[in-house]
């Protein structure tokens, strides 16, 4: 049964399996303030004996993050409000969630992947975090990969000295398998079918993590440093920067 396509998101509730598919390919599914809205509310509204399903309807692609020009055009307090909300949504979702992805994966999309139980990934899924190219430090994506991979690794991201392949991230725990890209679709809906065969299993994990002290403390931390985002947006020659960035993008 089709819940919904409103915004960028593609629901469906099924066997057990709540899927929402991000569905903007042609913005590279880069999340505005109300898809982030409607995402934490599908994902608020899980029951616990459900697996949720994170994807894309694109084959080549994931989440390129925050929509840019929305934020830049003033929508970032909105932003900053929505992804805060989806954030927690996520870290204490009561159902498990799986999440399916290939192709690139930037700034609130790695964030989704940190924040997911599982991750089945395609072996040309990159991370990043192309943020810092503006002059603006991703401070929210900085904290929730802290919950998930070594300090060090998360500045050299954010700070845009390096990428993670998909082996990389393997590797790091931020995937928990790697398929072929040839024939992903087919291959990771298998391994979906033998999770979600596990949903028990699953959900004993999801309790085991929400009763866990790293929830409270991501949740502690974001609240802490999330008032800097708007002061480092606010910095001389971020906005312009993006200004430009954009102007050349649309004479492509």
């Amino acid at each position: 049964m089709d819940l919904s396509t409103e915004f960028s998101l593609a629901v469906r509730r099924a066997d057990g399996l709540l899927e929402i598919a991000l569905d903007r390919p042609r913005k590279a599914n880069a999340l505005t303030a109300a898809a982030m809205t409607q995402l934490r509310d599908v994902i608020a509204g899980a029951r616990t004996d459900e697996v949720i399903v994170l994807q894309s309807t694109s084959s080549h692609l994931f989440c390129a993050g925050a929509d840019i020009r929305e934020f830049v055009g003033g929508g970032l307090p909105e932003q900053e409000e929505a992804l805060l909300a989806l954030i927690d949504a996520m870290a204490h979702s009561q159902a498990a969630i799986v999440t399916i992805a290939s192709g690139r994966a930037s700034g609130a999309g790695a964030i989704l992947l940190a924040l997911s139980d599982i991750v089945v990934a395609a072996d040309d899924l990159r991370v990043a975090c192309p943020e810092f190219v503006f002059g603006m430090y991703p401070i929210l994506v900085e904290a929730v990969l802290q919950s998930r991979l070594a300090p060090a690794i998360v500045t050299q991201l954010c700070v845009g000295a390096r990428e993670l392949a998909a082996a990389q991230a393997l590797d790091l725990g931020l995937a928990t398998e790697v398929l072929p890209v040839e024939g992903f679709a087919a291959a990771a809906r298998l391994r979906l079918d033998h999770y979600a065969a596990r949903r028990g299993g699953l959900a004993a994990m999801r309790r085991a993590r929400n009763l866990g002290p790293a929830t409270g403390t991501l949740g502690k931390q974001l609240g802490a440093v999330a008032p800097l985002m708007l002061e480092n947006f606010g910095a001389p020659g971020v906005a312009e920067k993006i200004h430009a960035y954009l102007g050349a993008l649309s004479k492509r």
